[in-house]
């Protein structure tokens, strides 16, 4: 299946930064099919029809009709297929309008939302939905000096009752259980310091543990290993880098990286890809 490789993400970028939050209509597809993707933004997105099959953070997930998905700044998706009848509306809001808010802290199972993002909605709770999306259209839109705060109080209404249907639905969030804890904040950790450190040892002591009991209780809880969710988000920031930043010199796309020289980054490159940044750039 062909899809178009230019995804709304992409061109609306300056406007979701701009703006804040930005409502995109009729998405039928997912970024980038093939190929991780890290949004830098928070990405809420109602399914219309249809289904996509994927992998978030690594693992298989589906979106179906009525399902909503909550996908939080700096996480891993890569769109694997999706139907032809594929549709969809996404609301993004960006990174630097998130910290205003700190808005991750009025989902109450933030935790719940990292391991699964995604809950199906009842046909009620999906139009009440759909309205409160039109809402942060309007608001989003509005040009005044207090759009900000309006946007940020409508968007915390969408976020509680977000909640409310979910807790609805799924049932009651289980009590953060200290492993989960430890997973939770090695993928924020991993977003912050991947260019400062590529090493377990690291980011096993940024939680003060041990790098073996850190390393069991990542491989336990994911089936993955902790060196090998590192090595991934690099790769896939260096991908990004190669193919939406051709200005940038392989040497520069290394010193952004936190490479020590262009021939330590190229050896990392190829041993996870098995073909060199340069080869890959060619490809893509």
């Amino acid at each position: 299946m062909q899809h178009e490789y230019r995804h709304p993400l992409e061109w609306q970028y300056g406007q979701i930064v701009e703006r804040g939050l930005v409502v995109i209509d009729h998405v039928t597809s997912m970024p980038v099919y093939g190929e991780p993707y890290v949004s830098p933004h928070l990405l809420i997105c109602l399914n219309q029809r249809g289904w996509v099959k994927a992998e978030y953070d690594m693992q298989p997930v589906e979106f179906y009709q009525y399902g909503l998905s909550v996908v939080f700044p700096d996480h891993v998706v890569l769109a694997r297929e999706s139907s032809p009848d594929y549709l969809a509306t996404l609301v993004v809001v960006s990174r630097e309008f998130l910290e205003t808010l700190n808005h991750r802290s009025t989902y109450r199972n933030h935790l719940e939302y990292l391991r699964k993002p995604d809950f199906t909605l009842t046909k009620e709770q999906y139009g009440n939905v759909q309205t409160l999306i039109e809402v942060l259209r309007i608001v989003s839109q509005v040009e005044s000096p207090a759009r900000m705060n309006m946007l940020a109080s409508t968007l915390d209404v969408f976020s509680q009752l977000v909640d409310e249907y979910r807790f609805a639905n799924v049932g009651k969030a289980m009590r953060e259980k200290p492993h989960e804890l430890i997973f939770s904040r090695f993928c924020d950790s991993i977003a912050t310091h991947y260019c400062e450190s590529k090493e377990v040892r690291f980011y096993a002591e940024q939680q003060h543990l041990s790098p073996k009991y850190f390393a069991t209780v990542i491989r336990n809880e994911t089936g993955i290993r902790a060196a090998d969710w590192i090595a991934n988000y690099v790769i896939i920031q260096a991908k990004e880098m190669l193919r939406h930043h051709r200005a940038m010199s392989i040497q520069q796309i290394s010193d952004a990286l936190g490479f020590s020289d262009q021939s330590t980054f190229s050896r990392y490159f190829k041993s996870h890809v098995q073909i060199t940044p340069s080869e890959y750039r060619i490809q893509t």
